[in-house]
């Protein structure tokens, strides 16, 4: 009976890593080129915005959902590590970077209404770049989470089944 529940917390840490990698990948490399080939670039970062918020935020629960399901089949030490980075750079991502995108976004307006020079310009592209970094490492490692054995050997779990 013991395996069989172990199996279902480990089918749940896939499922939920499964469902983080689609979130991580659909907004940032789908949604967001169709949105700005489109509509004007104000209007389609306005709607962008808003997904990858929503989209973080299930993240965020599905990780935590994630920690969870890994405390049960007691996962290797570089799963712990993994997630516990994604976690921080989720976080960071929808509560530091994006908090400073919106804050320029208020002070100058349409941003590609800026000159190229203009220093919130630079300002956003960094704060921009940084996320996008974020999203791209975060995709990363969620695939290797994904394809990987999570589960902490034992030579008498393996005697048991």
């Amino acid at each position: 009976m013991m395996h069989k529940a172990k199996g279902i917390h480990y089918a749940g840490l896939k499922l939920s890593l499964a469902l983080v990698l689609g979130l991580l990948l659909v907004p940032a490399y789908v949604v967001a080129p169709v949105l700005f080939a489109e509509l004007e670039s104000m209007q389609a970062g306005l709607i962008a915005g808003k997904i990858f918020h929503v989209a973080n935020l299930a993240i965020l629960i599905l990780l935590v959902s994630a920690l969870l399901f890994s405390y049960r089949i007691q996962v290797k030490k570089s799963t712990w590590y993994i997630l516990g980075l994604l976690v921080l750079m989720v976080a960071m991502n929808t509560f530091g970077v994006t908090s400073m995108m919106s804050m320029i976004k208020a002070e100058a307006g349409d941003i590609s209404a800026l000159e190229s020079d203009d220093p919130l310009r630079w300002a956003f592209a960094f704060w921009h770049g940084i996320g996008s970094i974020l999203q791209l490492i975060s995709s990363l490692f969620t695939v290797v989470l994904v394809m990987r054995n999570h589960c902490s050997h034992n030579k008498a779990e393996e005697a048991e089944v």
